[in-house]
């Protein structure tokens, strides 16, 4: 910005002209000339200016620029010409040489340029000769009270901003070759900018001590005017040298400057001593933008005494400090606050008048003539210091917390002072003390969480809130101790003062007899609120007429392609209405492939492609390494010719549906497409034939149907009054579904007492109109305090993003969200949590297990996430930190969140710096691509000292492991290297590591690794140890590790190494390397508690070499082995408690066949079998007791199910996919008898039509095209190849033996 409109104009005619595209460094040293000269004209109204000739050379060098102008713009070269700029050059040459220098055209340079180099240069000459330091008595420089605006400290701010703006031009340029480069070193330029900047501070600061200006602070503006145009002065007529042989002059002038700063430090002190007498006014927000200290700070006189040393490192905290701390903060301690930075200022700048300075200046005659005490007058910078690092840590704590971070604190606190006792000794006593004052509170924070409807609920949660802040505060006094970033005397007066508020808190409890009980006894009972909340079945209410609306266009209508488009505001259930007819049976047996993405505001076309083809086809590791035309016409493809049903959920524009409609051809087959959206312009935009519906609000009856259900479930409202309190909550939900169900999950952890909904109804009634956020918030509101910072957590997620239940739990219990709890895993009590929260209808169930019905999925609806993520950035607990969104420092510096989730991590590095208390940094980007920076992330991460979490999603590649932030509890990533370093171990509290390598090596694990015995959760793809010897000297065990993948165990001994060292494995996830044959089977071991394990082999089959005994284990997955009846037999006998078997990808031996003895798997309630080489199943009549479900995928080879599958009274489901037609008969079979003669209403039997065949194949690239000769035969779809698994895969509606004939017939030719 200009202050000169002419001059601004100037400048844009330069950066206009084709001059500007060939020689940019000539236009930028023009260009810097002009921002000095208009820093100069800018100050024609003060008499220094006119008086020391300031004005009278801008004006000269002001018509030189024009006249310069003027030339360049009186050239009008052909804009497409080649020959254009050598026509320019040569009519300057001409026009400057005979015009402007009265010289010949010969006689300058090639350009021109250097004529009005030289004509600028010999102006400066000209000038500097007769150019001093205005000398005018500030007097003189006195304006009348119209003008004061002229001399407001933002005029004298602005322009010291344009000087230093130039400066750091020059600072910044290392070209030798540039006009604007400044040989030597840059230190002094710096340096002078730097007093520049401090000056502004101070200027800031006296503007911002007093509103209404004084005589004495005008003339202090002035004065602070003509310094930096003396230096703007000096800096423009010897600076840049660069071609003028002056090279040695600049450096002394700039000198020259630094001293003459210091020796008018007396204007500073009669400025601090005139706001001695005035109050502080809090105009600012931030008190670190009035640079209250910098300018103090920066100008201390260092080595006098240690304590000058002191008073230096208390204003460096002050300063530092202050950065994080609003003025509201500091509301009743400002007058204290600018008496202790007022004296440190007059203090400081004293110190350079006292006459015959000397370095051994001693502190007594130093105090003698100053007049001062200095010990007495440090001490209330030092009470003041304190205060400010309190606040200032204090002020950026969230004010939502995790019950357990308690228990995380007492766990650290013995480990902190075994580790670094000698950092710790001073504090070693008030330690101890609050160690036992926290465990004390134990049983309070049981209560707070056991009995949330407790009568004295709010104040029980605002205790347990000041019981976590203190906690966090006993964290940081110990880190800063331990990093020595702070002074001993403070840290022990912090935490003497937490030692006292924690005993102020119980004695609030007490006096409210919150624990008195509490204390002394033992609550024994469950709280409903860790209970799982029974599930309903979740089928839709409502909607009827609707849905038959919608099932008649899907199944009927026109014979080409139609898209179905649903759209409304949102709450209104078009997801859930979509799903349900996307889920059918009456709709889904029409169509031959249906397949389903989710769109939502910001996707990933990728994503959504991979996600429609997984439906349509399968999954297919492979397939993400294929780019988006590759997977779009895959798509196409493979949807050519068949009858699909696409369902396309939350499309927010039209550009979302262009991008995928090409991948939907129209063959005229009766093919449909459901859309939802908010948007009628996008629901127009995507129909076809059938009109867009726009679904209507509930009516009365159903939003009571709705209401009743959620609250009583299968039951119904048996009391009349309730019913009336009832109707008229769901009433006042506006007919909204979304609202009905907030309501209803508020209404289900209340008493079904009329009263209690009374109290509901008149809450909601000054909160609804048309509003679901209202209702939202009256939600949230209700949450017990341990289930708010779960709750908001969902806001670190994307838009419709299914989220991994495991993985959710393992974050939430790194966060400390989990209070735990005697006898009962962590893990166990976030499950309960969890379905708390669904159970509230605030969180969506998206996948259940089969077995147990677990929740593994889940979701959030749109609105609920958009209130998490405001309400968490309220709460200081969750920033969103867009890909567009600019960091600076004047707006989020003063406020840290405990977590930040990034969508780039380009962003990181702009807030790192300004983020040192953030607990956790999540990196969320809808893209699957595996992000790789320039620059070194780990670096980075570790300014983010206090990091418990880092979840980089495996997608950002981390250069190498930050081993220094200790604190870590959580960390995924991917790494480059093939090994993980020793160092691994100093992350000590690491409980979760997920790290994926971008090569498909073998990662390999140090034997350190064993000793991170916090460790619990251990997930790195295909690792080994690193060295075998070391891990057997290794005697440590963890004792906490619960999951583990992916270990390559290479031998039997390798696999009993590493299960003797984890003894509570719960889960494992291996790939086993059958090295060895032994003659008969070894029987392995597996860890007592271990529940859940799969085993791979991914090269040739091959034989397990040992048999497997878990007495406890319930789900067993098999894939890539060879096996046989006497095997399974045998492992069956040490597997009584199995409860899920899948084998996958086996090869049987004994002819193929396979029996089940009686007796055996007696608790299996899962069986599925996947591309199995079995040809005849043998089961005994009283095998598999208890089994519900049957799953067939690819088993063409076998002839039939046994017949005993009829009599099995526990059978619900079999499903038949890629089978042969005696198989599918079997089947139906046995429905009809489960049916017709059992009785069984529940069961059901799925028969997929889509089918496939894989056959091994010595397949070469070669030999593509003879297998496409394939495709054409009736009633094959498609025929794929992968060459690395030597597989040909067949698709399409052939009868088995059909395709059996076509494969024999390639073999005998030598085709396969």
């Amino acid at each position: 910005m200009y202050f000169n409109n002419e001059l601004s104009g100037l400048k844009d005619r330069f950066l206009k002209s084709l001059l500007a595209q060939k020689y940019p460094d000539r236009i930028n040293f023009f260009l810097w000339e002009l921002k000095f000269l208009d820093c100069f004209l800018h100050l024609q109204n003060f008499a220094f200016a006119s008086e020391c000739g300031m004005l009278d050379v801008s004006q000269k060098m002001l018509k030189n620029f024009k006249r310069m102008c003027a030339t360049f713009r009186s050239i009008r070269p052909n804009a497409g010409s080649d020959n254009a700029f050598a026509y320019l050059k040569e009519v300057i040459c001409k026009r400057l040489c005979a015009t402007l220098l009265n010289t010949r055209p010969d006689a300058c340079s090639d350009d021109g340029f250097a004529y009005w180099n030289e004509v600028i240069w010999k102006t400066k000459q000209e000038f500097r000769a007769k150019y001093s330091f205005p000398k005018t008595p500030l007097a003189s420089n006195k304006v009348d009270d119209d003008d004061i605006n002229i001399h407001s400290p933002k005029f004298v701010m602005e322009f010291i901003d344009a000087v230093v703006g130039n400066l750091n031009v020059l600072v910044k340029i290392n070209d030798p070759c540039s006009l604007l480069f400044v040989p030597g070193p840059k230190e002094q330029i710096d340096q002078v900018s730097k007093e520049l900047k401090l000056l502004r501070f101070f200027v800031c600061f006296v503007s911002n001590k007093c509103i209404e200006p004084q005589y004495g602070h005008t003339t202090f503006y002035i004065h602070a005017l003509i310094e930096a145009s003396h230096i703007a002065m000096v800096v423009w007529l010897h600076l840049p040298v660069y071609g003028n042989g002056n090279q040695d002059l600049a450096p002394s002038e700039v000198s020259r400057l630094l001293s003459d700063f210091i020796s008018r430090n007396s204007n500073y002190i009669d400025v601090l001593k005139a706001l001695k007498s005035t109050i502080p006014q809090a105009q600012n927000k931030h008190a670190a933008e009035s640079g209250i200290v910098e300018t103090p700070t920066h100008n201390l006189m260092v080595g006098l005494s240690d304590q000058m040393v002191n008073l230096q490192e208390m204003l460096c905290l002050l300063r530092d400090n202050l950065i994080h701390l609003p003025i509201l903060d500091l509301e009743f301690h400002l007058q204290d606050m600018d008496s202790v930075i007022l004296d440190a200022g007059l203090l400081i700048y004293s110190l350079y008048d006292i006459e015959g300075e000397k370095e051994d200046t001693v502190l007594d005659d130093m105090n003698r003539a100053l007049g001062f005490d200095l010990p007495r007058n440090i001490e209330p910078i030092k009470v003041m210091v304190y205060l400010v690092m309190q606040k200032a840590f204090q002020c950026n704590l969230p004010r939502v917390h995790g019950l357990g971070y308690v228990d995380f604190l007492l766990k650290n606190l013995n480990d902190f002072q075994g580790r670094y006792s000698d950092s710790l000794a001073f504090l070693k006593n008030q330690l101890q003390v609050i160690q036992t004052e926290f465990e004390s509170l134990q049983p309070f924070l049981k209560v707070v969480i056991e009995e949330p409807h407790n009568k004295l609920k709010t104040l029980n949660e605002d205790c347990a809130t000041q019981i976590i802040r203190k906690a966090y505060e006993v964290e940081y006094v110990v880190d800063a101790c331990i990093n020595k970033v702070a002074p001993h005397w403070c840290l022990e007066r912090w935490l003497l003062d937490i030692i006292e508020e924690i005993t102020c808190i119980k004695a609030k409890i007490q006096e409210k007899n919150t624990v008195e009980d509490t204390m002394k006894t033992v609550i024994t009972h469950t709280s409903s609120q860790l209970a799982r909340t029974p599930r309903m079945n979740e089928e839709i209410v409502g909607f009827k007429d609707v849905i038959e609306n919608l099932r008649n266009r899907l199944l009927n209508g026109t014979k080409g392609q139609d898209v179905i488009s649903i759209h409304g505001m949102p709450g209104l259930g078009k997801t859930t209405l979509a799903n349900r007819l996307y889920s059918d049976r009456s709709v889904v047996s029409h169509f031959d492939i249906c397949a389903q993405c989710c769109v939502s505001q910001v996707y990933s076309y990728k994503e959504l492609l991979l996600a429609l083809l997984c439906d349509a086809v399968g999954d297919d590791s492979a397939r993400r390494k294929h780019n988006e035309n590759k997977l779009a016409d895959k798509l196409r493809k493979t949807l050519l010719s068949r009858r699909y049903l696409i369902l396309v959920d939350d499309v927010w524009d039209n550009s979302a549906w262009d991008d995928l409609r090409g991948c939907f051809p129209d063959a005229n087959n009766r093919s449909r497409i459901i859309l939802t959206t908010r948007h009628h312009e996008v629901a127009k935009y995507a129909s076809v034939h059938s009109d867009p519906l726009h679904l209507r609000m509930f009516d009365e009856d159903e939003s009571w149907k709705l209401l009743e259900k959620k609250v009583f479930g299968e039951k119904r409202c048996s009391s009349l009054l309730l019913k009336d309190v009832g109707l008229r909550i769901a009433k006042m939900c506006e007919q909204l579904p979304l609202s009905i169900v907030l309501v209803a999950g508020i209404l289900s952890e209340m008493e079904k007492e009329v009263e209690c909904w009374e109290q509901v109804a008149n809450n909601l009634g000054t909160h609804i109109h048309n509003d679901s956020r209202a209702i939202v918030n009256q939600s949230y509101h209700v949450l017990p305090c341990h289930l708010k910072s779960c709750f908001l957590y969902f806001g670190a997620f994307l838009e419709d993003e299914v989220i991994d239940i495991s993985r959710l739990i393992r974050l939430w219990i790194s966060e400390s969200f989990i209070k735990s709890s005697e006898g009962r895993r962590l893990e166990d009590i976030a499950e309960g949590y969890l379905e708390n929260l669904i159970g509230r209808n605030l969180v969506m169930v998206t996948q259940r297990a089969d077995s147990d019905g677990k929740v593994k999925a889940c979701r959030l609806h749109d609105v609920l996430l958009d209130f998490c993520k405001e309400r968490a950035a309220e709460e200081n607990f969750l920033l969103w930190i867009n890909r567009d969104q600019i960091s600076t420092k004047a707006v989020y510096s003063h406020k840290q969140h405990a977590h930040l989730a990034f969508t780039e991590m380009d962003n990181l590095v702009e807030w790192s710096a300004s983020c040192s208390l953030v607990g956790s940094v999540l990196f969320k980007n809808p893209d699957s691509y595996l992000y790789s920076p320039a620059f070194s992330i780990s670096l980075i991460l570790l300014n983010f000292k206090f990091l418990k979490v880092l979840d980089l999603e495996r997608q950002v590649v981390i250069d190498f492991i930050p081993t220094e932030l200790f604190y870590l509890r959580y960390l995924s990533a991917s790494i480059e290297q093939n090994s993980i370093p020793s160092s691994i171990s100093n992350l000590w509290n690491l409980e979760t590591l997920i790290l994926k390598g971008i090569s498909a090596k073998t990662l390999l694990l140090p034997s350190t690794i064993w000793d991170m015995v916090k460790l619990r959760h251990l997930h790195i793809p295909k690792f080994s140890p690193e060295n075998d010897e070391a891990l057997l000297e290794n005697s440590a065990r963890l004792y906490d590790l619960e999951t583990i993948s992916t270990p390559y165990f290479s031998s039997v001994e390798h696999a009993e190494l590493i299960l003797r060292k984890t003894p509570n494995l719960r889960e494992l996830i291996c790939e086993v390397e059958c090295l060895e044959y032994p003659p008969q089977y070894h029987v392995l071991n597996f860890p007592i508690r271990l529940e859940i394990l799969k085993l791979y082999r991914s090269k040739a089959f091959k034989t397990i070499p040992f048999c497997i005994s878990a007495p406890n284990l319930k789900y067993l997955k098999l894939s890539g082995f060879y096996l046989d009846s006497q095997y399974l037999s045998e492992t069956a006998d040490h597997l009584k408690h199995l409860e899920v078997l899948k084998l996958c990808d086996l090869e049987f031996g004994d002819h193929r066949e396979w029996k089940v003895s009686n007796g055996m798997f007696p608790q299996l309630k899962i069986l599925k079998l996947e591309y199995l080489s079995l040809m005849k199943w043998i089961v005994a009549d009283d095998a598999f007791p208890n089994l519900e479900q049957l799953v067939l995928h690819g088993c063409q080879d076998l002839m039939e199910i046994p017949s005993c599958f009829m009599d099995i009274l526990s059978l619900k489901y079999i499903e038949v996919d890629m089978s042969n037609k005696s198989v599918v008969k079997s089947a139906k079979n046995i429905e009809e008898t489960q049916v017709e003669d059992n009785q069984n209403t529940n069961f059901k039997l799925v028969v997929i039509k889509k089918m496939m065949w894989k056959v091994d194949v010595g397949v070469n690239k070669g030999r593509l095209e003879t297998f496409k000769r394939l495709a054409p035969l009736p009633g094959i779809k498609s025929v794929a190849f992968d060459f690395n698994k030597k597989k040909l895969t067949v698709t399409g509606d052939m009868d088995a033996n059909e395709v059996q004939l076509v494969v024999s017939k390639l073999r005998k030719r030598g085709m396969l």
